[in-house]
This record gives C-alpha cells, structure tokens and sequence, in this order.
C-alpha cells in the first residue's frame, strides 16, 4: 500500500498552488482575503501598503509632471515613455481588478479548497503532484524572467554612468545621472545624495509595479489550471465508468452533474474576475509589440535593444500563458461531452441510456476565459494577437519612414 504511493510528493494544498501569486501581489502589502475569518492584518502589511502607495504617487506624479513640463527629443523617447506609462497603468489597474474581485475570488480559491484530493488516493487519482509541479515551473520561470528584466531595467543606467565614469579619459570629466525611467523633479536630482535617493524611489517603483502585472496573471493561470486539474479528473472518471445494466448506475449521475456543474461554476467566477485584466493583457501586448519594434529596427544602442528585447519576450510569455491555459480549459471541458460518448453506455439499461442525453448537452456548453466577451482566450486568439500586432507596426513604421523622407 505504502509503495504504490511512494511516488505522491508533495501533497500540494491549494494554499500551495497559489502561494507564488499571492506572495507576489503580498509584497506590495495588499492581502486579498483571509484564509482564516480570524486571520489578522499584520503591522508588516500595513507598513509595505503605505510604502506602496508612497513611492508609486511619487513615480506617477514625477511622470505626470514630465508630461507638462519637459519634451521628448525623438521618436525613441516617445515609444519607451509610452511603455514605461503604460505598463504602469496597466499595473495599477491590475490591481485594482483584483482587489474589486476579491471577494469573489475568494469563494473561488475557497471552493476549490473544499473540492481538493483529501487522501493520497485521491491525490493519486487527480495526479495533484503533476499538476502541481506543472504550475510551480510555469509560475517561476515567468517570475525569475520578470525580476530580471525589471532588474535589467533598473540597474542599466547607473551602472552605465558608474563604467563611463571610471574609465573617463578627461578626467575632468563629471558623472552622468542616468535614470531608469523618463521623469522630472522640481528639485535638483543631479546631485549625489537627491540622485540616489530619487534612482532608489524609481527602482522601487519599477519593482512594485512588476510584483502587481505579475502577480495578477499568475493568479490567472494558477486558477484556471486548477479548474482544469477538475475536468482532467471528470473527464477521466466518467469515461472509466462502467455500467453495470442496473437502476444503480443512475446514482453515478447525479453527484457527476452536481461536480461538473460547480466546475462550470468556478470557471465562470475565474472570467468574470479577470476579464479586465485579460482585455487589458492583450491590447497591452499589442501596443508593446509595435513599440519596442520600432525601437528595435529604428536603432539605438546595443544594451538598450537587449532590455526592451528582453521586456518584449517578458510581455509575449504572459499573453502566450494565458492563452495556453484557456485553450486548455476549453479542450478539458469540451472533453467532458467526448467522455459521455465514450464510456460504455450501451452496457446500461434504457433509463440510464435516456438520462445521459442531459449530461451530453450540457457538457457542450464548454468553459472558457474572454477578453470582456469581446472574444475568447485561446491559442487561436494569440496568433491572431501577433498577426495584428505585426501589421499595426508594419503600419506605423511606414507612416515614420514617409515623414523622413
């Protein structure tokens, strides 16, 4: 009994699955919901919430205030000002997506928390460790690629001017205040002690924003592979089935109706709390993908291309995941209909063999992720998000090149 369960490690929780997620969107001090009904707010969530909503004002105002009181010099200057702007906007909104849904996303996780694998028999039979390992790689690379890159980001600039500045031939030569991010100050930030306190702020600022963008999508794909851990496990169930030809088997109809109809449920609980997000993912994407073009093929220098190459990949992963697992939760859930032909119904008698038309029918109506019902989430609508994507830059970077000329 113990060896043909050897294999089950971790016995993940769903506390387990989500905890890159809510960790993430932790750090900015904002605790979607409480596991407990007595769970207290921490003095260290207090604290980080208020560091939160200090520096990114700050950042939005100084960017704001570059907007009214400086220009940009060049076409360049305009793309990464509009990227740097939105991804911070479609952060901030992010979070507020998820902290308007909280509720509901808490009798998500709450309800997916009572339908979980107790035993490690049923942990075998869900394949929880899978589906577990599965989620935890796809939740770390994209994290690990997304601090990086905001690092990338972060450290390019100052680390840039410290080179040129030890290795200056004139050594009258004065440093170079290099910032992350294109603002203005009514202060003097070109001096040693303003600059690094007005970098440090900025850099904070970057970090907050990519712990919201980030945290929020893998909260998304978390979910939605946990919804698809379920119609994996029912599908699979149903089409083991076997009808005996008595009035016993229509007891297997009731409880499999009742699971699959809370599955559909959660699903759609899942495409009401992100649907913002996701519209928000996808015309984000597409706005990214033409920019950071143009900054590629426009020219500019080496490092710099290799940043917004690396934000670009970090951009396009998200979108790809996201649409990865909603093609996924169509497949599984159309596969719940695939499972009812399959299993052998012939077997049962005409009572059983009559109910099944119900079943049938209703597993048709398959579960899936939408971009505010503007369209549905698949692999389908991502390659139709890179071909649009590509002929909007093809667009703008003739409409650039006939001004040149």
């Amino acid at each position: 009994m113990s060896g043909a369960f050897k294999s089950e490690e971790p016995a993940a929780t769903v506390q387990d699955f989500v905890k890159i997620p809510l960790y993430l969107i932790s750090l900015n001090g904002v605790k979607l919901f409480k596991w407990t009904p007595n769970e207290p707010t921490t003095r260290k969530q207090k604290i980080l919430f208020r560091i939160f909503c200090m520096m990114v004002s700050f950042n939005v105002v100084s960017m704001t205030l570059f907007f009214l009181f400086d220009e940009l010099e060049s076409a360049l200057d305009y793309t990464a000002f509009i990227i740097y702007w939105g991804y911070m906007l479609n952060s901030l909104m992010k979070g507020g997506t998820l902290w308007l849904g909280r509720h509901e996303l808490e009798s998500i996780v709450k309800g997916l928390l009572a339908r979980h694998p107790k035993t490690a028999k049923e942990r075998q039979a869900y394949r929880v460790a899978r589906h577990f390992k599965k989620i935890r790689i796809y939740n770390m690379y994209l994290a690990l690629w997304d601090l990086a890159t905001a690092s990338f980001f972060n450290l390019h600039p100052i680390t840039t001017s410290i080179i040129e500045y030890l290795w200056r031939e004139d050594k009258e030569q004065e440093f170079n205040y290099r910032f992350p991010f294109i603002m203005w100050y009514y202060f003097d930030e070109e001096r040693p002690i303003p600059y690094f306190i007005t970098y440090f702020i900025q850099c904070c600022g970057s970090l907050y924003s990519s712990f919201l963008f980030l945290g929020g999508d893998l909260l998304l794909i978390t979910l939605v592979h946990l919804v698809n851990m379920h119609f994996e496990y029912l599908g699979k169930y149903i089409e083991e089935f076997q009808p005996t030809g008595t009035d016993e088997d229509m007891k297997m109809l009731g409880p499999v109706l009742s699971y699959h109809r809370e599955i559909l449920g959660y699903s759609e609980k899942i495409d009401s709390a992100f649907s913002i997000s996701i519209l928000l993912n996808y015309i984000g994407s597409c706005v990214v993908l033409c920019l950071i073009g143009l900054q590629l093929v426009t020219g500019t220098e080496f490092v710099s291309i290799l940043k917004f190459f690396a934000f670009l990949i970090a951009t396009m992963v998200h979108v790809y995941f996201i649409s990865y697992f909603g093609n996924n939760l169509i497949d599984l859930s159309l596969g719940i209909s695939k499972a009812f032909y399959n299993h052998p119904w012939y077997n049962a008698n005409y009572k059983y063999m009559r109910m099944l038309v119900l079943p049938i029918a209703r597993a048709q109506r398959y579960a899936h992720l939408t971009a505010c019902q503007f369209f549905e989430i698949s692999m389908d609508s991502f390659k139709s998000l890179c071909t649009t994507s590509y002929q909007f830059f093809t667009l703008l970077r003739t409409s650039l090149e006939d001004e040149e000329g």
